[in-house]
């Protein structure tokens, strides 16, 4: 008796750790350049992330600046990324890569400011490979070099666009964006991930121009399609954080 007692106490929280919700992070393209908005969102961000997995891409000016460029915007960013970290959120720097067009000493350059003067979790390689077609092997070779060069730090790799390619791309630990667009077409029928197998590595999906009125029930039945890690939306593009939006999800 003690033992059917105990199995069916297995049982039940099997059971309930399986109908339990998927907890999904969140990816927040905090695109905020200096000047007067700079001050903007990053307190929202850091309250945001003590109760929520968070990782925040810092983007000051398309890619880092260092402490010598320009050392009152630095110190001032410096300060908010601490307080982010602080409250349990990760920050990652923003770095293009220009869908594999732009220059390797260039994007190496960036990764290399990023780490050796921020105290930050790791590198997003924006601007990624999409399709990548004829140029594949190229091309997976170029980014697997930057993984290698980036080490062991948090790598998320924007694709923006996927084909079935994407997958050569993954290594261990590195996050894809594998749909950037607008919330209208992520839901539509004719969302090209509905082509492809999506069982290989963790993704995430930056979704813009989100109306107030979602459908909640139909964007958690694509997460879990989907089988996403990650996910964002705004209700306008990437210069507008709305975090009412990620809290009423």
């Amino acid at each position: 008796m003690k033992n059917l007692f105990i199995l069916a106490f297995i049982f039940a929280v099997v059971v309930m750790f399986w109908l339990k919700p998927k907890k999904y992070g969140y990816i927040i393209p905090a695109y905020i350049p200096l000047g007067e908005r700079f001050d903007m969102d990053f307190d929202g961000i850091a309250k945001f992330s003590k109760k929520n997995k968070v990782i925040t891409i810092v983007n000051p000016n398309n890619g880092p600046i260092s402490r010598d460029e320009n050392k009152y915007y630095f110190d001032r960013l410096e300060g908010k990324i601490k307080q982010i970290q602080k409250n349990g959120g990760k920050v990652i720097g923003y770095v293009s890569t220009s869908y594999g067009n732009r220059d390797e000493k260039n994007v190496k350059k960036d990764i290399e400011i990023w780490e050796s003067e921020w105290d930050i979790d790791g590198i997003f390689l924006d601007e990624g490979m999409g399709s990548c077609g004829d140029n594949c092997e190229k091309l997976v070779k170029k980014y697997q070099d930057y993984y290698k060069y980036i080490g062991n730090e948090i790598i998320v790799t924007n694709a923006g666009y996927i084909d079935e390619n994407y997958e050569k791309f993954l290594k261990d630990g590195v996050i894809m964006i594998i749909f950037e667009n607008t919330y209208e077409k992520f839901i539509s029928p004719n969302n090209y991930l509905n082509n492809i197998d999506l069982n290989k590595g963790k993704k995430g999906v930056l979704l813009h121009t989100t109306p107030k009125g979602i459908e909640n029930k139909k964007l958690k039945k694509l997460y879990k399609k989907y089988d996403l890690d990650y996910i964002y939306l705004t209700p306008k593009n990437w210069d507008t954080i709305s975090l009412k939006i990620l809290e009423d999800l």
